[in-house]
């Protein structure tokens, strides 16, 4: 079946009122939180837009964090996502009050059970504090002109990049935390341009299906959500560029079609960057809606909830967005919340002082690791070609 067959079915179903749909269409938005306090105008943006959930971008201590999780899911009543991204790393939230982790990248290069052990530690923090949904892992191949975010991926061989995402996505599975993989359909070969211009992928099919989306092809089926790239791809929209997320071609013909995905497409249209194409907050997410994206992240902010709100329902008024279309974003995210269960909002001192502890364990031994590394690396400079190496 093509992309276009796939919009044909949706005009010619009737089996979604669009009053029903219209009513519902908060459940399609995530709000980003930039500073994790709960405001009466939060709140009243909970109450009357009723947001599939919300994403907390920085964390100031694990009390408030847990209080802070669970007003929100009182007020949601039925238990929303409740989003953070961290991955590891020096800059990762959880540092504002656990010791840091190490990065993707550093985990990586000890295998997969490291990668493991990070996702699980990674995972148990946020079942504490009261989160079921991270943001990650990256699923990006590295790229060598791109060394500002090497630390965020696993590195630049893809079947490596899925070994290592399956490991922490399991990680994150043993302690019930929802897994994000990011960014499809691939962001490593992505070159450095103006910021005037929509970023590109110039990759062709071929390239891009045994290089960026083969972790993709081997991880989808334990995948319940994935984060769509801003960029757009040469090889799928060559003619008239799109930013993957507008893009019916990449989420119709290639995730759904090709890839047989059956989970949530994600995107973020609360993207500084993404001014670059000129549409305001409504407009993007109308478009990625129409071209097959199920589940937006919008600013928590009045005018952008409403504006992406005011924009779907026009969409779907004019006929631009099938009804059925949202309909069927609405069960995705219900099969998905079912699974949910309701943050307690306290957080045991002697569970947290455990985790700091488990925390400082795994980085201390990433260190003795990378000394007992660097030591052999120093040894085996020294020997001379002949000499056999000592395991």
């Amino acid at each position: 079946m093509t992309a276009a067959a796939g919009e044909d079915r949706d005009r010619t179903r009737g089996d979604a009122p669009p009053e029903r749909v219209s009513n519902s269409l908060g459940q399609l938005l995530v709000v980003k939180l930039e500073e994790s306090r709960w405001t009466g105008s939060f709140e009243r943006l909970l109450y009357r837009h009723r947001p599939g959930g919300a994403f907390l971008q920085s964390l100031r201590s694990a009390e408030s964090t847990a209080e802070l999780l669970a007003k929100i899911s009182r007020t949601l009543e039925a238990p929303p996502l409740l989003w953070l991204a961290e991955e590891g790393g020096k800059d990762g939230p959880l540092g504002a009050f656990l010791p840091p982790l190490p990065s993707l990248r550093t985990a990586a290069e000890r295998g997969p059970s490291a990668v493991a052990r990070l996702g699980e530690l990674i995972g148990s923090a946020m079942k504490l504090l009261g989160f079921n949904t991270n943001c990650a892992p990256t699923l990006d191949l590295a790229s060598p002109s791109e060394q500002n975010v090497a630390a965020r991926t696993f590195g630049s061989d893809p079947r490596e990049v899925a070994r290592c995402g399956e490991a922490f996505i399991h990680g994150l599975c043993r302690r019930r935390i929802l897994a994000c993989g990011k960014h499809f359909p691939g962001l490593g070969s992505l070159q450095p341009g103006p910021t005037a211009r929509l970023p590109a992928v110039g990759k062709p099919m071929a390239q891009l299906w045994h290089e960026d989306l083969l972790p993709y092809r081997d991880l989808l089926p334990q995948l319940p959500l994935v984060l769509v790239s801003h960029a757009a791809y040469k090889a799928y929209d060559f003619d008239v560029p799109h930013a993957a997320a507008h893009s019916t071609n990449i989420l119709e013909g290639l995730l759904r079609v090709k890839l047989r995905y059956e989970g949530l497409a994600v995107a973020d249209v609360a993207r500084a960057e993404d001014a670059q194409e000129a549409l305001d907050p409504g407009e993007k997410a109308a478009r990625c809606v129409k071209a097959g994206c199920n589940l937006l992240l919008v600013e928590a902010r009045e005018t952008s909830v409403e504006s992406a709100l005011a924009a779907l329902r026009k969409a779907i008024d004019s006929g631009r967005l099938p009804a059925a279309r949202i309909e069927r974003s609405l069960k995705r995210i219900r099969l998905l919340r079912k699974v949910l269960t309701a943050p307690s909002g306290k957080v045991a001192k002697t569970a947290l002082d455990q985790l700091a502890r488990q925390f400082e364990d795994f980085s201390r031994g990433m260190n003795l690791n990378d000394c007992e590394h660097g030591r052999q690396s120093h040894n085996g400079a020294r020997r001379q070609s002949g000499e056999p190496q000592i395991a």
